[in-house]
C-alpha cells in the first residue's frame, strides 16, 4: 500500500490541528476535506498548500466523489458515532477525536460497527503520547515502583473560554477534559477500572454554569484506589494539562509535576533510601501526528492499534460513570450492560467464534 487516501470531516477550529498533521505525515495523503463552512475549506487548502484538494459538505458527497482509505473525524461528540459508522461500512478506516462518542449507546454502537465490519477504528488520545507520560508509564511497566496501591492525581487550572458550550455544561471538568486524564490512568497503571465515587461542586467565583470542580475515587480491577481530584475554576497554584501524579507501589512511588519525573525508591516499610529525577524517554514524533502513525501502521499490518475503540471503550466509560457518580452520590460500575456487551461480542468475532 502507498500512501494512505485520508478525508478529514471538520477542518475548522480543532480541525486545524489535524490538517498540519496530515499534510506533514508521510504516510497518508489528503484526498478530501468536509465542513460545511466554504471558508474552512479554503483556509485548510491554504494550509495544505494544494488548492485543488476537493471539498464537501458532507462526507456522503465525498464518499460519492473521492477514492479513500482511511476517515479522520474532528467533529463535536454527537456526531462521531454516525459518521464514523457511515465511514467504516463504506469500507473505510477511522480516527475520531476524543471523546469516542457522546453517550455509551453510542460508544457500544460504534464498537459493534467495528467489529463486524472489520475496519480499524482508534480514538485520538493524544496525551498518552507526551514524552513525560511515556516515560511513567514504561517506568511502571518494568516494576520500577512494584504493584501499584494507591493513585492522587490532581487537576487545577482557572481556564476562561470567554463562553461557548463548555461554559453551559453540566460537569464541563468531567464531560470535556477529564476523558484525557482517565485513559492516562489507564495507560499509566496499567489496570482497568470497575467502579467509581465521587462529587462535583462549583465554587461561588466560578463562571461556568455547571459543577467545575471535581473529586472523584475510582476502584481498580486490582483493588488499587485512584483519587482523581480537579478544577477548571482553580483560582491558583495551576497545573501543567498532564496534572500533578503521584503513583505509589508496593517498592515506592512516582511522582511528576510541571515536566519533572521523580522516582523514589522506597523497598522497606515506609523507608525512603533514594529519590532521583528521571530522565524522559524521547518520543518521535509525539502527539496527534503519533496517533496517526500507529494507526497506519496498524492499517498496514492487519493488527490493532493502542487507541482502538476496544480499548478506548474501557476510558470513555470512566466518564460517563464519574458524571453518573456525582449526579447520584452512589457507587457506579464502570461499564454499563450495553457497552460489557458489546465488548463480548466484539471479543466473539475477534476470535471467530
Amino acid at each position: 500500500m502507498g500512501r494512505m487516501k485520508v478525508v478529514q470531516v471538520g477542518v475548522g477550529g480543532f480541525g486545524r490541528n489535524w490538517v498540519r498533521v496530515l499534510r506533514d505525515s508521510k504516510d497518508v495523503r489528503v484526498a478530501g476535506l468536509v465542513d460545511l463552512r466554504r471558508d474552512a475549506i479554503d483556509a485548510a487548502r491554504q494550509e495544505i498548500g494544494d488548492a485543488g484538494v476537493p471539498g464537501f459538505e458532507s462526507l456522503t458527497a465525498a464518499l460519492r466523489a473521492v477514492a479513500a482509505d482511511a476517515a479522520v473525524i474532528v467533529t463535536p461528540p454527537e456526531r462521531h458515532r454516525p459518521l464514523a459508522e457511515q465511514a467504516m461500512r463504506a469500507g473505510l478506516h477511522v480516527i475520531t477525536e476524543k471523546p469516542m462518542a457522546a453517550t455509551p449507546a453510542d460508544c457500544a454502537s460504534m464498537l459493534r460497527t467495528a467489529a463486524s465490519t472489520g475496519r480499524v477504528c482508534v480514538v485520538s488520545q493524544n496525551y498518552r503520547y507526551r514524552p513525560e507520560l511515556w516515560t511513567m508509564a514504561a517506568l511502571v511497566r518494568r516494576g520500577a515502583i512494584g504493584d501499584i496501591g494507591q493513585v492522587r492525581l490532581e487537576f487545577f487550572k482557572g481556564q476562561d473560554f470567554h463562553g461557548g458550550f463548555r461554559h453551559s455544561m453540566p460537569y464541563p471538568l468531567l464531560i470535556d477534559m477529564s476523558i484525557h486524564h482517565f485513559d492516562l490512568i489507564r495507560f499509566i497503571t496499567g489496570l482497568d477500572p470497575v467502579a467509581v465515587r465521587g462529587e462535583a461542586w462549583n465554587p461561588p467565583w466560578s463562571n461556568y454554569a455547571g459543577d467545575c470542580s471535581s473529586a472523584v475515587t475510582f476502584e481498580m480491577n486490582n483493588g488499587a484506589r485512584v483519587l482523581y481530584n480537579g478544577s477548571w475554576c482553580s483560582k491558583g497554584a495551576y497545573c501543567d494539562w498532564n496534572g500533578n501524579w503521584h503513583i505509589e507501589g508496593s517498592k515506592g512511588c512516582l511522582t511528576y509535576a510541571n515536566g519533572q519525573v521523580v522516582l523514589h525508591s522506597v523497598p522497606a516499610l515506609y523507608t525512603e533510601t533514594r529519590q532521583r529525577a528521571v530522565a524522559l524517554k524521547p518520543l518521535k514524533p509525539d502527539g496527534q501526528a503519533r496517533v496517526l502513525k500507529d494507526f497506519t501502521a496498524a492499517v498496514r499490518r492487519g493488527r490493532r492499534p493502542p487507541t482502538d475503540v476496544r480499548d478506548n471503550i474501557r476510558s470513555v466509560a470512566m466518564v460517563f460513570a464519574a458524571v453518573e457518580a456525582v449526579k447520584t452520590g452512589r457507587r457506579v460500575p464502570v461499564l454499563d450492560a450495553r457497552m460489557k456487551a458489546a465488548l463480548a461480542a466484539a471479543e466473539r468475532r475477534d476470535q471467530g467464534t
